[in-house]
């Protein structure tokens, strides 16, 4: 399997998936996150192992599933969380957990609370299903973004809500909330009987110098928390669709139990296979992967700063995304179109993020060095 930093650009521009086939062949894409790695040996391993029985039939449904057991041992080993794996329950996506989670625990009309700027289906999610946005943007502070504590209190005396969705670690940010910033938001849990689902698929993606803190572990939290979580964006398996929810509220559970039997569809059964793995097996990839990553987040800083006049960002704590303010760069049009348009590179547009997102970008550098540094040089060589 070749290193993180040795990655062919003919293969890459072969592949059939969004990522390298939605732009033209000119075009380096650093924007939708999946990484241009190969996932790891033991994903592979797991499919062929599978594809060896012989069987593509339905599977026996154990409980707890093995990918619930999986989880609870890596998430013990990983974040010090005690995990029942009776309390977790599997689904096809992080997206469509929350989604039944928003159904299950407000009303049509109903208020959800969220910090902006955020992941787009968070947004597309709360508007899609007839719930009003409560929005709570994140404070750019000296060091980076902060939670707002005080405006969410206010938000909430203002607008009744039911629900906080909660993204942490943060995309697009990269923020990963304290444990301090994260009790504030707990407290306010409980003041304003709030459910809290919480979406930690970044967890395993946090630099040195920070620490994850799950929800669910904060005092009284977990009673009123939906944790959602999956091996896709860590190991880069997000066509596998396999994800799990943690539940550990009997009040909470009760709701999900009382949804039809289908609801959640049937996880693919070498989706489940490669969680299994990942989860099992996976430390010593994941640590070689997080070495590079983190040569790679510098880099992106050091490009900003060399070669984006005007341009800030903040070194993300957390995911091998970067959230680059380009207000400051007098660029004609918005910057995701100027960069695609006139150097070659595509980026997420910060608007798709919400109304913060304005003059903004998202990048993503789970890639080689070669890559990101040409995606900068094209950059440079198009401003005005």
């Amino acid at each position: 399997m070749p290193g993180f930093d040795q990655l062919d650009r003919s293969r890459l521009r072969e592949r059939p998936g969004a990522k390298w086939q939605r732009y033209g062949p000119d075009v380096l894409p650093l924007w939708v996150a999946d990484m241009d790695f190969e996932p790891p040996p033991a994903v592979l391993r797991a499919i062929e192992d599978q594809m060896a029985t012989g069987d593509l039939g339905y599977s026996m449904k154990p409980s707890p599933s093995p990918v619930a057991a999986a989880f609870a041992s890596w998430m013990s080993r990983r974040h010090g969380w005690e995990v029942d794996p009776h309390d977790v329950m599997l689904t096809q996506d992080v997206i469509q957990a929350l989604q039944t989670s928003i159904h299950l625990f407000s009303e049509p009309g109903g208020g959800v609370a969220i910090q902006t700027p955020i992941y787009p289906p968070f947004l597309a999610s709360v508007t899609a299903m007839g719930r009003r946005l409560v929005d709570n943007p994140l404070r750019r502070g000296a060091d980076g973004y902060e939670l707002d504590v005080a405006g969410l209190r206010a938000s909430l005396e203002a607008e009744p809500c039911s629900i906080l969705l909660l993204c942490n670690p943060h995309n697009p940010t990269g923020r990963v909330f304290t444990i301090d910033e994260l009790s504030s938001l707990a407290a306010l849990a409980e003041e304003f009987d709030l459910t809290v689902i919480s979406d930690e698929i970044h967890a395993d993606l946090v630099f040195p110098g920070s620490t994850h803190t799950p929800f669910a572990t904060l005092p009284g939290a977990a009673e009123r928390t939906v944790t959602l979580n999956s091996a896709t964006k860590s190991f880069n398996i997000a066509g596998l669709r396999c994800a799990v929810a943690h539940v550990s509220s009997g009040r909470l559970r009760d709701r999900f139990r009382s949804l039809p039997d289908h609801i959640f569809g049937g996880v693919n059964v070498f989706g489940a296979r490669a969680t299994e793995a990942v989860w099992t097996e996976g430390s010593q990839w994941l640590e070689g992967l997080m070495g590079h990553l983190l040569r790679m987040r510098e880099l992106v800083v050091a490009g900003v700063g060399e070669f984006l006049p005007g341009a800030e960002i903040a070194a993300p704590e957390a995911t091998y995304l970067s959230w680059i303010d380009c207000r400051g760069m007098d660029l004609p049009v918005e910057p995701s179109r100027f960069f695609l348009k006139e150097a070659g590179v595509a980026l997420n547009p910060g608007p798709d993020f919400g109304s913060g997102g304005r003059g903004h970008v998202r990048l993503n550098f789970a890639t080689s060095a070669d890559i990101v540094t040409e995606a900068f040089g094209r950059i440079a060589r198009a401003l005005p």
